[in-house]
């Protein structure tokens, strides 16, 4: 036998001898790429709906807070700065998380809910967030240093609606949670239009100061606004329920 055949033969046999001896040290990272890539497409289709859940309750909990940094403000008004600050603060997390929610959304090929319907929830929530801090904002610059007890209980129905918005986002996939939940937030926001009607129509008793009229008719419009837009985001909420339970 020439010695190219010995040479074929015998790297045949060692051939054969590697294939047929089992290698788990081979053959297992194989398998762990392909269970890896597998995971990232199973991952692609359907996402841990927990991320969006846990962007929204984050963002639906900011509000919760800087509701009650306003409120304290407006009781004891030598706080305002302070509550700005706080507001501030909390206003760029929501912010952080509303875009972390989009961007998380973006990439998904089948997002949990529709994206039209978690992106309006998104800017909604962070809309009640601006319109909270500028209300802080506006009662400094309108010079706003006195307690009044109108602004005060209209900053109380704000930090009431926000509450059952968070425990409403909260439950987002219970539809009938979700329900009662906006049921009340709007209950909140017609108790609140009864606060500012009677505020509004003490300011124009008698023969007020102007200035003073144009103080706190400015402010509690503001505070009227932010309870609009939290039946805007109970309005939503609704429809998500309604569509996706």
């Amino acid at each position: 036998m020439s010695d190219h055949a010995i040479r074929t033969a015998r790297a045949f046999a060692e051939y054969t001898a590697v294939e047929d001896t089992p290698r788990p040290v081979q053959v297992l990272p194989r398998s762990f790429k392909a269970f890896a890539a597998l995971k990232e497409v199973v991952r692609w289709y359907f996402p841990d709906e927990r991320k969006f859940f846990e962007h929204l309750s984050e963002i639906a909990a900011g509000l919760t807070t800087i509701a009650r940094f306003l409120e304290e403000a407006l009781d004891e008004p030598t706080r305002l700065p302070e509550s700005i600050r706080n507001i501030d603060r909390v206003e760029r997390e929501t912010d952080v998380a509303a875009h972390d929610l989009d961007v998380n959304l973006d990439n998904l090929l089948i997002p949990p809910m529709d994206r039209e319907d978690i992106h309006l929830l998104s800017t909604q929530l962070c809309r009640i967030a601006d319109f909270i801090g500028g209300t802080a904002r506006r009662a400094v610059s309108l010079a706003a240093t006195q307690r009044r007890e109108p602004a005060v209980a209209l900053a109380r129905h704000i930090g009431r609606a926000v509450r059952e918005i968070e425990a409403a986002v909260g439950h987002i996939r219970s539809g009938d949670e979700v329900l009662a939940r906006c049921r009340a937030t709007k209950q909140i926001e017609e108790d609140g239009d009864a606060v500012w009607e009677a505020a509004v129509a003490e300011l124009f008793a008698g023969t007020p100061d102007p200035v003073d009229v144009i103080r706190w008719k400015t402010l509690y419009d503001q505070l009227e606004d932010t309870l609009d837009a939290c039946e805007d985001v109970a309005d939503e909420l609704e429809t998500i329920a309604v569509k996706h339970t």
